[in-house]
Protein backbone atom coordinates (compact mmCIF):
# COMPACT_ATOMS: atom_id res chain seq x y z
CA UNK A 1 0.00 0.00 0.00
CA UNK A 2 2.61 2.46 0.96
CA UNK A 3 5.38 1.64 -2.22
CA UNK A 4 4.68 4.74 -3.96
CA UNK A 5 4.82 6.99 -0.54
CA UNK A 6 7.87 5.54 0.12
CA UNK A 7 9.55 5.60 -3.67
CA UNK A 8 8.68 9.34 -3.41
CA UNK A 9 10.77 9.94 -0.52
CA UNK A 10 13.82 7.99 -2.30
CA UNK A 11 13.62 9.47 -5.65
CA UNK A 12 13.88 13.24 -3.05
CA UNK A 13 16.82 12.04 -1.63
CA UNK A 14 18.61 10.90 -4.46
CA UNK A 15 17.74 14.93 -5.52
CA UNK A 16 20.46 17.17 -4.51
CA UNK A 17 19.11 20.16 -2.74
CA UNK A 18 21.31 21.38 -0.41
CA UNK A 19 20.83 25.13 0.48
CA UNK A 20 20.53 27.53 -2.72
CA UNK A 21 20.37 24.59 -5.31
CA UNK A 22 16.36 23.82 -5.20
CA UNK A 23 15.83 23.75 -8.69
CA UNK A 24 16.12 20.09 -9.89
CA UNK A 25 13.76 19.34 -6.60
CA UNK A 26 11.38 22.26 -7.15
CA UNK A 27 11.30 21.02 -10.90
CA UNK A 28 10.73 17.06 -10.20
CA UNK A 29 8.07 18.52 -7.44
CA UNK A 30 5.76 20.88 -9.60
CA UNK A 31 5.85 17.93 -12.72
CA UNK A 32 3.98 16.01 -10.09
CA UNK A 33 1.37 19.12 -9.15
CA UNK A 34 1.04 20.01 -12.67
CA UNK A 35 -0.19 16.45 -13.43
CA UNK A 36 -2.76 16.47 -10.24
CA UNK A 37 -3.86 19.51 -8.93
CA UNK A 38 -6.08 22.92 -11.17
CA UNK A 39 -3.92 25.05 -9.65
CA UNK A 40 -0.20 25.36 -9.05
CA UNK A 41 2.09 28.49 -8.55
CA UNK A 42 6.22 28.23 -9.13
CA UNK A 43 7.86 31.66 -7.48
CA UNK A 44 11.83 31.21 -7.94
CA UNK A 45 12.39 27.59 -6.80
CA UNK A 46 9.16 27.70 -4.49
CA UNK A 47 5.42 25.91 -5.33
CA UNK A 48 1.90 26.45 -4.27
CA UNK A 49 -0.56 24.06 -5.23
CA UNK A 50 -4.40 23.25 -4.75
CA UNK A 51 -7.96 22.61 -6.01
CA UNK A 52 -10.24 25.10 -6.51
CA UNK A 53 -11.44 26.48 -2.80
CA UNK A 54 -15.31 25.58 -1.74
CA UNK A 55 -16.14 28.77 0.72
CA UNK A 56 -18.10 26.19 2.89
CA UNK A 57 -14.92 24.32 4.09
CA UNK A 58 -12.07 25.61 6.12
CA UNK A 59 -8.80 25.29 4.70
CA UNK A 60 -5.53 23.14 5.97
CA UNK A 61 -2.34 24.35 4.57
CA UNK A 62 0.47 21.49 4.22
CA UNK A 63 3.84 22.95 4.19
CA UNK A 64 7.64 22.06 3.67
CA UNK A 65 10.91 23.17 2.59
CA UNK A 66 12.36 21.50 -0.58
CA UNK A 67 16.49 22.51 0.84
CA UNK A 68 18.59 20.30 3.09
CA UNK A 69 22.09 21.34 5.24
CA UNK A 70 25.43 20.01 3.55
CA UNK A 71 26.32 16.83 5.52
CA UNK A 72 27.37 13.59 3.90
CA UNK A 73 25.46 10.51 3.04
CA UNK A 74 26.74 7.24 2.06
CA UNK A 75 23.84 5.05 2.37
CA UNK A 76 21.31 7.36 0.01
CA UNK A 77 18.08 5.47 -1.18
CA UNK A 78 18.78 2.48 1.10
CA UNK A 79 16.61 0.89 3.72
CA UNK A 80 18.56 -1.19 6.47
CA UNK A 81 16.68 -2.70 9.37
CA UNK A 82 13.47 -0.15 9.11
CA UNK A 83 15.50 3.14 8.05
CA UNK A 84 15.37 4.74 4.58
CA UNK A 85 18.31 6.69 4.63
CA UNK A 86 19.69 9.59 3.02
CA UNK A 87 20.43 13.53 3.25
CA UNK A 88 16.87 15.31 4.28
CA UNK A 89 14.99 11.97 5.04
CA UNK A 90 14.07 13.35 8.40
CA UNK A 91 14.20 16.68 7.92
CA UNK A 92 12.47 17.20 5.95
CA UNK A 93 12.12 15.16 2.62
CA UNK A 94 10.12 12.14 4.62
CA UNK A 95 7.57 15.19 5.16
CA UNK A 96 7.27 16.15 1.65
CA UNK A 97 6.64 12.61 0.57
CA UNK A 98 3.91 12.41 3.26
CA UNK A 99 2.74 15.34 1.19
CA UNK A 100 3.25 14.40 -2.44
CA UNK A 101 1.47 10.84 -0.76
CA UNK A 102 -1.77 12.85 0.26
CA UNK A 103 -1.90 14.64 -3.00
CA UNK A 104 -2.18 11.30 -4.85
CA UNK A 105 -5.09 9.89 -1.97
CA UNK A 106 -6.95 12.93 -2.45
CA UNK A 107 -7.42 12.66 -6.33
CA UNK A 108 -9.66 10.45 -6.13
CA UNK A 109 -11.45 11.32 -2.59
CA UNK A 110 -13.48 14.29 -1.26
CA UNK A 111 -11.54 15.79 1.84
CA UNK A 112 -13.60 18.01 4.74
CA UNK A 113 -10.76 20.56 3.77
CA UNK A 114 -9.92 22.59 1.41
CA UNK A 115 -5.96 21.58 0.81
CA UNK A 116 -3.48 24.24 -0.19
CA UNK A 117 0.26 22.51 -0.22
CA UNK A 118 3.01 24.14 0.09
CA UNK A 119 6.56 23.46 -0.81
CA UNK A 120 9.43 26.08 -0.29
CA UNK A 121 13.17 27.17 -0.89
CA UNK A 122 16.08 27.70 1.37
CA UNK A 123 14.66 27.10 4.68
CA UNK A 124 17.63 26.47 5.89
CA UNK A 125 19.21 29.74 5.89
CA UNK A 126 19.23 33.33 7.24
CA UNK A 127 15.95 34.05 8.21
CA UNK A 128 15.92 36.85 5.48
CA UNK A 129 16.50 34.41 2.32
CA UNK A 130 13.50 31.94 3.41
CA UNK A 131 11.39 31.53 0.21
CA UNK A 132 8.37 31.11 2.38
CA UNK A 133 8.71 34.91 3.51
CA UNK A 134 7.65 36.00 -0.89
CA UNK A 135 5.33 33.41 -1.06
CA UNK A 136 3.47 34.78 2.21
CA UNK A 137 3.63 38.14 0.73
CA UNK A 138 2.80 37.65 -3.15
CA UNK A 139 0.28 35.21 -2.32
CA UNK A 140 -1.45 35.85 0.73
CA UNK A 141 -4.71 36.63 -1.13
CA UNK A 142 -4.67 32.49 -1.19
CA UNK A 143 -2.58 31.70 1.41
CA UNK A 144 -4.76 33.82 3.64
CA UNK A 145 -7.63 31.00 3.80
CA UNK A 146 -5.60 28.58 5.89
CA UNK A 147 -7.41 27.96 8.94
CA UNK A 148 -4.83 25.39 10.01
CA UNK A 149 -1.27 24.56 8.75
CA UNK A 150 0.96 21.48 9.36
CA UNK A 151 4.69 22.31 8.94
CA UNK A 152 6.00 19.08 8.35
CA UNK A 153 9.18 19.44 10.06
CA UNK A 154 10.43 16.46 11.99
CA UNK A 155 9.09 15.59 15.00
CA UNK A 156 8.68 11.89 15.28
CA UNK A 157 4.89 12.45 14.49
CA UNK A 158 3.96 14.02 17.74
CA UNK A 159 2.34 17.70 17.53
CA UNK A 160 4.87 20.05 18.59
CA UNK A 161 3.54 23.66 19.19
CA UNK A 162 4.64 27.19 18.99
CA UNK A 163 8.57 27.52 18.66
CA UNK A 164 11.05 29.83 20.51
CA UNK A 165 12.21 32.81 19.16
CA UNK A 166 16.09 33.43 18.12
CA UNK A 167 18.33 36.34 18.15
CA UNK A 168 21.72 36.87 17.20
CA UNK A 169 23.51 39.66 18.52
CA UNK A 170 27.25 40.73 17.57
CA UNK A 171 29.40 42.32 20.33
CA UNK A 172 32.51 43.56 19.89
CA UNK A 173 35.31 45.18 22.21
CA UNK A 174 37.84 47.52 21.17
CA UNK A 175 41.38 48.20 22.66
CA UNK A 176 44.41 49.01 21.85
CA UNK A 177 47.32 47.58 20.31
CA UNK A 178 50.52 46.64 22.50
CA UNK A 179 53.88 44.26 22.46
CA UNK A 180 52.79 41.81 24.28
CA UNK A 181 55.97 41.86 26.25
CA UNK A 182 54.73 45.82 27.43
CA UNK A 183 50.92 45.29 27.54
CA UNK A 184 50.59 48.41 29.40
CA UNK A 185 50.97 50.63 26.55
CA UNK A 186 47.79 48.85 25.28
CA UNK A 187 44.57 47.98 25.73
CA UNK A 188 43.36 43.67 25.86
CA UNK A 189 39.71 43.97 24.06
CA UNK A 190 40.01 40.41 24.51
CA UNK A 191 40.20 40.76 28.82
CA UNK A 192 37.55 43.52 28.37
CA UNK A 193 35.00 41.02 27.62
CA UNK A 194 35.18 38.56 30.92
CA UNK A 195 32.03 40.02 32.79
CA UNK A 196 30.14 39.89 29.74
CA UNK A 197 31.30 36.22 29.43
CA UNK A 198 30.15 35.54 32.82
CA UNK A 199 27.11 37.40 32.82
CA UNK A 200 25.92 34.99 30.30
CA UNK A 201 27.26 31.85 31.29
CA UNK A 202 25.64 32.35 34.60
CA UNK A 203 22.28 33.34 32.14
CA UNK A 204 21.23 29.56 33.13
CA UNK A 205 18.23 28.32 31.60
CA UNK A 206 14.70 29.83 32.42
CA UNK A 207 11.78 28.01 32.64
CA UNK A 208 8.35 29.47 31.05
CA UNK A 209 5.20 26.51 31.41
CA UNK A 210 1.95 27.15 29.35
CA UNK A 211 -0.95 25.18 29.82
CA UNK A 212 -4.36 24.80 27.57
CA UNK A 213 -6.97 22.08 27.64
CA UNK A 214 -8.46 19.57 25.14
CA UNK A 215 -12.08 18.21 26.19
CA UNK A 216 -11.37 16.47 29.92
CA UNK A 217 -7.36 16.98 29.02
CA UNK A 218 -4.76 19.49 30.68
CA UNK A 219 -1.87 19.96 27.88
CA UNK A 220 1.17 21.55 30.47
CA UNK A 221 4.14 21.91 28.19
CA UNK A 222 7.05 23.76 28.96
CA UNK A 223 9.92 26.70 26.58
CA UNK A 224 13.36 26.97 28.14
CA UNK A 225 15.35 30.14 27.51
CA UNK A 226 18.56 29.85 27.09
CA UNK A 227 21.33 32.49 26.16
CA UNK A 228 24.84 31.17 25.01
CA UNK A 229 28.36 32.69 23.42
CA UNK A 230 28.35 30.27 20.14
CA UNK A 231 31.20 32.14 18.86
CA UNK A 232 34.71 34.17 19.53
CA UNK A 233 36.89 35.37 17.12
CA UNK A 234 39.50 38.32 17.74
CA UNK A 235 42.55 38.77 15.19
CA UNK A 236 46.22 39.35 15.30
CA UNK A 237 49.53 38.05 15.97
CA UNK A 238 50.57 35.52 18.93
CA UNK A 239 53.08 38.29 20.82
CA UNK A 240 50.48 41.49 20.18
CA UNK A 241 48.04 42.48 22.78
CA UNK A 242 44.31 42.59 20.27
CA UNK A 243 42.69 45.76 20.24
CA UNK A 244 39.28 44.25 18.52
CA UNK A 245 37.30 41.06 19.92
CA UNK A 246 34.36 39.75 18.46
CA UNK A 247 31.49 37.79 20.53
CA UNK A 248 28.09 35.79 19.09
CA UNK A 249 25.58 35.84 21.48
CA UNK A 250 22.88 33.54 20.71
CA UNK A 251 19.71 33.80 22.03
CA UNK A 252 16.03 31.56 22.26
CA UNK A 253 13.08 33.08 24.21
CA UNK A 254 9.75 32.13 24.77
CA UNK A 255 6.90 32.50 22.82
CA UNK A 256 5.65 34.83 25.49
CA UNK A 257 8.05 37.14 24.41
CA UNK A 258 7.97 39.78 21.77
CA UNK A 259 11.13 40.62 19.55
CA UNK A 260 11.42 44.00 21.47
CA UNK A 261 11.50 42.39 24.39
CA UNK A 262 14.09 40.01 23.58
CA UNK A 263 16.51 42.65 21.87
CA UNK A 264 15.91 44.28 25.53
CA UNK A 265 17.11 41.20 27.19
CA UNK A 266 20.03 41.28 25.32
CA UNK A 267 20.50 45.03 25.85
CA UNK A 268 20.39 44.79 29.64
CA UNK A 269 22.64 41.96 29.50
CA UNK A 270 25.35 43.77 27.70
CA UNK A 271 24.53 46.92 29.36
CA UNK A 272 27.55 48.90 31.44
CA UNK A 273 30.04 47.19 28.98
CA UNK A 274 32.16 48.92 26.97
CA UNK A 275 31.18 47.48 23.69
CA UNK A 276 29.15 47.74 20.36
CA UNK A 277 25.94 45.63 19.87
CA UNK A 278 25.02 44.74 16.06
CA UNK A 279 21.33 42.36 16.18
CA UNK A 280 22.01 40.85 12.84
CA UNK A 281 19.30 37.82 12.74
CA UNK A 282 16.20 38.14 14.90
CA UNK A 283 13.55 35.38 14.12
CA UNK A 284 10.16 36.08 16.18
CA UNK A 285 8.35 33.19 18.38
CA UNK A 286 6.12 30.86 17.07
CA UNK A 287 2.50 31.27 19.12
CA UNK A 288 0.52 28.29 20.65
CA UNK A 289 -2.93 28.28 18.39
CA UNK A 290 -4.46 26.56 22.06
CA UNK A 291 -7.53 27.71 20.90
CA UNK A 292 -7.99 26.65 17.28
CA UNK A 293 -11.20 24.01 17.29
CA UNK A 294 -9.24 22.01 13.91
CA UNK A 295 -6.17 21.69 15.76
CA UNK A 296 -7.82 20.50 19.19
CA UNK A 297 -9.95 17.90 17.01
CA UNK A 298 -6.70 16.46 15.60
CA UNK A 299 -5.16 15.98 18.92
CA UNK A 300 -8.14 14.45 20.41
CA UNK A 301 -9.40 12.32 17.97
CA UNK A 302 -5.70 10.17 18.00
CA UNK A 303 -4.79 11.25 21.48
CA UNK A 304 -1.59 12.83 19.98
CA UNK A 305 1.62 13.87 22.42
CA UNK A 306 2.18 17.58 22.56
CA UNK A 307 5.20 18.84 23.06
CA UNK A 308 6.70 22.36 23.05
CA UNK A 309 9.27 23.16 19.73
CA UNK A 310 12.30 24.08 21.39
CA UNK A 311 13.57 25.39 17.95
CA UNK A 312 12.88 27.62 15.68
CA UNK A 313 11.05 26.56 12.59
CA UNK A 314 8.39 28.74 9.72
CA UNK A 315 5.63 27.95 12.35
CA UNK A 316 6.89 31.36 13.73
CA UNK A 317 6.84 32.99 10.31
CA UNK A 318 3.33 31.87 9.56
CA UNK A 319 2.47 33.64 12.98
CA UNK A 320 3.45 36.75 11.52
CA UNK A 321 0.48 36.49 9.14
CA UNK A 322 -1.92 35.50 11.40
CA UNK A 323 -1.50 31.81 10.10
CA UNK A 324 -2.33 29.23 13.02
CA UNK A 325 0.01 26.32 12.29
CA UNK A 326 1.96 23.34 14.21
CA UNK A 327 5.34 21.75 13.68
CA UNK A 328 3.97 17.66 12.47
CA UNK A 329 5.81 15.55 10.70
CA UNK A 330 7.13 11.91 10.33
CA UNK A 331 10.97 12.45 10.44
CA UNK A 332 13.12 11.87 13.80
CA UNK A 333 14.31 15.18 15.16
CA UNK A 334 17.32 13.70 16.17
CA UNK A 335 18.49 13.30 12.64
CA UNK A 336 17.84 16.54 11.58
CA UNK A 337 21.85 17.43 10.18
CA UNK A 338 23.65 13.70 11.11
CA UNK A 339 25.77 12.26 9.09
CA UNK A 340 24.07 9.37 7.34
CA UNK A 341 20.66 10.58 7.94
CA UNK A 342 17.77 8.29 8.11
CA UNK A 343 13.96 8.16 9.12
CA UNK A 344 12.21 5.21 10.20
CA UNK A 345 10.16 3.99 7.51
CA UNK A 346 7.18 3.28 10.13
CA UNK A 347 7.14 7.08 11.15
CA UNK A 348 6.26 7.52 7.14
CA UNK A 349 3.04 5.02 7.83
CA UNK A 350 2.07 6.93 10.25
CA UNK A 351 2.18 10.23 9.69
CA UNK A 352 0.05 9.39 6.20
CA UNK A 353 -2.39 7.56 8.09
CA UNK A 354 -3.15 10.29 11.32
CA UNK A 355 -3.43 13.52 8.46
CA UNK A 356 -5.28 10.97 5.98
CA UNK A 357 -8.21 9.85 8.49
CA UNK A 358 -8.20 13.56 9.74
CA UNK A 359 -8.52 15.01 6.55
CA UNK A 360 -11.07 12.65 4.67
CA UNK A 361 -14.57 12.80 4.92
Amino acid sequence: MYKELVNYLIDLVKINSIFGNEKEIADYTQNILTNKLKNVIRFNNSLIGYNDLDNTKKTIGLIGHLDTVPVENELTGKIIDGKLYGLGASDMKGGLAVMLYLIDYFMSRESRFNLIYVFYEKEEGPFNDNGLQPLLEKYGDILKNIDLAFVLEPTNNEVQVGAVGTINAEIIFRGKKAHSARAWQGENAIHKSWKLIKRVNDFGIKEYPFSFNIGNRKINITFYELMNITVAKSEGAKNVIPDYFYLNINYRFSPSKTLEEAKEDIINTVKGEDAEIKFVDLAPPGKIPNKNEILLDFISKFDLPVKPKQAWTDVARLSLFNIDAVNFGPGDPSQAHQYNEYIPVENLYKSFEYLKEFLKF
